[in-house]
Formats: structure tokens, C-alpha cells, sequence
């Protein structure tokens, strides 16, 4: 609607949300509301009061004249997206932490692109580079050298890139590193082991379980939690609280 057009959450940021994870929760802010989109009843709602609306997801047109051959025909016609290797990136934050490059990020702060985007230019050139704005900052993320660089004051960080399974099924992310991420209660993926977060297991421990039994579940402990991870419906539980978090796999 309408009523859509000032946040900077766009349809593609939904999108790459979805392909991610197409049974999780996504959570966005829109001036001073908070939302969250449930993709498996495609409902929106608005957390502060309540209101929900129904969601849809269109196929994107691919006009007939684009080159399925080229990136960008590929990357604008379903059928063929998937053949395609694909990313996520990642920068590394504060105190370790790698996180997903978002329209927009923790703390509220707006950048003007996303992982998918960055993707996009890598499969374009993975020699290039870009240059993009986060707050008030701008940056040039070199994606030869793998580093995002503050051209204001002249900060370097480390970026990496992590190959995304297909929708194509379990047997689709074979040969991955197997990087273990559960959503916080701000809708943001952490990695397992990050600076206190859960450091009573690594993302290694996680798949080392997962590859013995893809369909079993395994235990794990923080502080006075301790939580069960389902491998088959990708949830992790904690068993005083019975809260349940949602997990990914890249």
C-alpha cells in the first residue's frame, strides 16, 4: 500500500528474508510501529496495536526479451535463480560478531544495501568493488580484498561470504561449512559461539550432530537455560521458558 512507500524496507529485502528462511517470522519498524510478517500465513501485523494484513508474494515478470543467459535475466526469472551460486555476506561487528548486511540494521541504522545486492555485484565481478551509505557514513566494500573501509574515517572491517543452500531441499546445502545461526528477539541472525552468545557450543558442534543424524535434535546449556535444537524443524527451545527461537543452516 501506500502507506509503504516512506520505509526503507523494500519488497527485495522481503524477498531475500523469504528465500533465506520461508517458514520464519520476519520483523521491521516503520516509523514508530513495529511489525513482523509471518511468511507460512502471510499475515502482517502490527505489534503495537494488533492490526493484521494479508500478505501476498507474485512471481517477478521477466519480460521476454531479457537474456536468460546473462546474471541479471537469471536473477529476475524464478526458474532459473536457483542454478545460479549465491551468498550471504557478512561484516565483521563489534566484539567478533558477523552480521548480515540489512537495509536495516541493529540499532535502527539505515543502509542503502543489503546482502542481495552486494551478491548481485559480486557475480558481475567479484574483482570489483561498491560503495554504499550506513547512517551517516559511507563505506567501500572491496570485494577482491573481502574489506569494508569508512571512507570518512578510515576504519577497515573484515567481510566474508557464505554459499546459501537452495530451496531445492536438504540434500542442496551438502558441502557447505554448515554455519549455525539462530534469530534474536530483534529478527537479526547470531552465529552460535559468538562473543556471549550461547558459548557453551560453537557452530562445528552443531553440525558435527547434525551431519550424524540430520533428523535427530541435540541438547545444549547457557548459564541456568538449557535448550533443546531440533534439526528437523530448525527451532531451537528453551526448556524452562519453553520459548522457541527460529534456526538456519548456510
Amino acid at each position: 500500500g501506500t502507506g509503504l512507500k516512506t520505509t526503507l524496507i523494500t519488497s527485495s529485502d522481503i524477498e531475500y528474508e523469504f528465500q533465506t528462511a520461508p517458514q520464519n517470522v520476519f520483523n521491521f519498524r516503520i516509523g514508530n510501529f513495529n511489525y513482523t510478517i509471518n511468511f507460512q500465513a502471510m499475515i502482517q501485523t502490527n505489534v503495537q496495536t494488533g492490526m493484521r494484513r494479508k500478505v501476498r508474494r507474485r512471481p517477478r515478470f521477466t519480460s521476454m526479451n531479457q537474456n536468460p543467459n546473462s546474471i541479471s535475466g537469471a536473477m529476475g526469472n524464478p526458474a532459473l535463480s536457483n542454478t545460479l551460486p549465491s551468498g550471504t555476506w557478512q561484516f565483521k561487528g563489534d566484539h567478533g560478531r558477523w552480521l548480515d548486511y540489512r537495509r536495516l540494521g541493529e540499532g535502527g541504522i539505515a543502509c542503502s544495501i543489503n546482502s542481495q545486492d552486494i551478491e548481485q555485484s559480486y557475480q558481475q565481478n567479484p574483482q570489483g568493488s561498491l560503495q554504499f551509505t550506513a547512517g551517516r557514513f559511507q563505506y567501500r566494500l572491496d570485494l577482491s580484498a573481502m574489506t569494508q573501509t569508512n571512507l570518512l574515517i578510515g576504519t577497515r572491517r573484515a567481510v566474508r561470504r557464505l554459499e546459501t543452500p537452495s530451496l531445492g531441499g536438504a540434500n542442496a546445502s551438502t558441502g557447505s561449512k554448515g554455519l549455525w545461526q539462530f534469530m534474536d528477539d530483534e529478527g537479526l541472525w547470531k552465529e552460535y559461539s559468538q562473543f556471549g552468545i550461547l558459548q557453551s557450543v560453537s557452530s562445528q558442534d552443531i553440525e558435527r550432530n547434525y551431519q550424524m543424524n540430520p533428523q535427530g535434535s541435540m541438547k545444549l546449556s547457557t548459564g541456568q537455560f538449557q535448550y533443546t535444537l531440533d534439526f528437523s524443524a530448525m527451532t531451537q527451545t528453551n526448556l524452562t521458558t519453553r520459548k522457541v527461537r527460529q534456526v538456519r543452516r548456510l
